[in-house]
């Protein structure tokens, strides 16, 4: 069996040294606790997301990472094949990042480095959606 990668519109990235699963549940309006403490909620999707490290990168790099995952008027969103916990598999899924913060490493000429990328990738897509 070949080795999956992460890839961002079908393009090999450096990997990131670490991603982090998470996902976060929307509940209907009506959803709340008693005064007793008694929860009554009815989730209404939960979206999958990851937290994404990328470290050691050189501009080359760093620049196509960026370029990918920024979002612009005309291509405000990307595919991200990954492997998905929820799924027990590899998938590719159309995602998005709302912000992400970069460390540098040194910006010598010709010699540009950031020490690290962080960003969230957050689904487009819920992993569980209401049928209606």
């Amino acid at each position: 069996m070949n080795q999956n990668y992460i890839k961002i519109n079908d393009i090999v990235i450096k990997q990131p040294v670490s991603f982090e699963p998470n996902w976060a549940t929307t509940y209907t309006a009506d959803s709340n606790r008693s005064q007793s403490g008694v929860g009554y909620f009815q989730p209404l999707f939960t979206a999958e997301s990851y937290n994404a490290e990328f470290d050691n990168l050189s501009k080359e790099e760093a620049s196509q990472i960026l370029q990918l995952i920024i979002p612009t008027p005309t291509r405000p969103n990307f595919r991200l094949t990954y492997y998905s916990w929820y799924y027990g598999q590899w998938r590719t899924d159309t995602f998005y990042v709302g912000q992400g913060s970069m460390s540098v490493k040194t910006i010598k000429d010709n010699f540009e480095e950031l020490k690290s990328i962080t960003c969230n990738f957050i689904g487009i897509n819920p992993i569980n959606p209401v049928v209606s």
